[in-house]
This record gives C-alpha cells, sequence and structure tokens, in this order.
C-alpha cells in the first residue's frame, strides 16, 4: 500500500538534462573549484569596495560627487549580486537611495 500511495518517480524525470550548446564544454572538479575560487574572490572584492563607497559617502558633502559615489554604488551592487548568482548565494539587495546616512 505504501508504494501505491507513494509511487517512485524514476530518476530522470527528477534531473533533467540540459542540452549543451555548440562551444560550451564541461568543466572537471578542479576546474571548477578554481573558477568558483574566483568567483568567491570577486564577491569578496565587491563586498569589500561597496562597504568603502558607502564609507565615503557618509562622509562626502558634495552633491555631485555624491551622486557619482550612488552610481558606483549601484553598479557594484549589480556585479556582485552576479558573482553571488553564479556561486549560487541568495544575495538580497537593498535600494541605497531608501538608506538614510
Amino acid at each position: 500500500t505504501y508504494l501505491r500511495m507513494n509511487p517512485i518517480v524514476e530518476e530522470t524525470s527528477i534531473r533533467k538534462k540540459r542540452k549543451m550548446r555548440d562551444g560550451e564544454k564541461i568543466l572537471s572538479v578542479d576546474e571548477l573549484r578554481v573558477q568558483e575560487r574566483h568567483w568567491m574572490e570577486m564577491w569578496k572584492d565587491a563586498k569589500n569596495e561597496l562597504k568603502q563607497l558607502r564609507q565615503d559617502l557618509k562622509e562626502e558633502l558634495d552633491e555631485e560627487v555624491r551622486s557619482e559615489l550612488m552610481a558606483d554604488i549601484e553598479g557594484l551592487k549589480k556585479r556582485k549580486g552576479d558573482w553571488a548568482r553564479l556561486l549560487g548565494l541568495n544575495e538580497t539587495t537593498t535600494d541605497v537611495t531608501n538608506m538614510t546616512f
């Protein structure tokens, strides 16, 4: 009766294989590890740079410079989000325009 209520699902239906595009190659475990290490370094660099830009924004009084800093922060947040997506992190971004300084 258990099998009638909970039928066994075939393995192929659980994991659908994606068709490979022309020019795509499958990375070996070591290549993937190197790639992920690079993505993590880029994510950390973006995080540190964002932290510095936000600190500079707090201290800046000139409105023109502040607007440039905010534009830089927005671009960097997008890049950081891209790195997070590649790493499989659930990156939630906050809108800088709604932050109080």
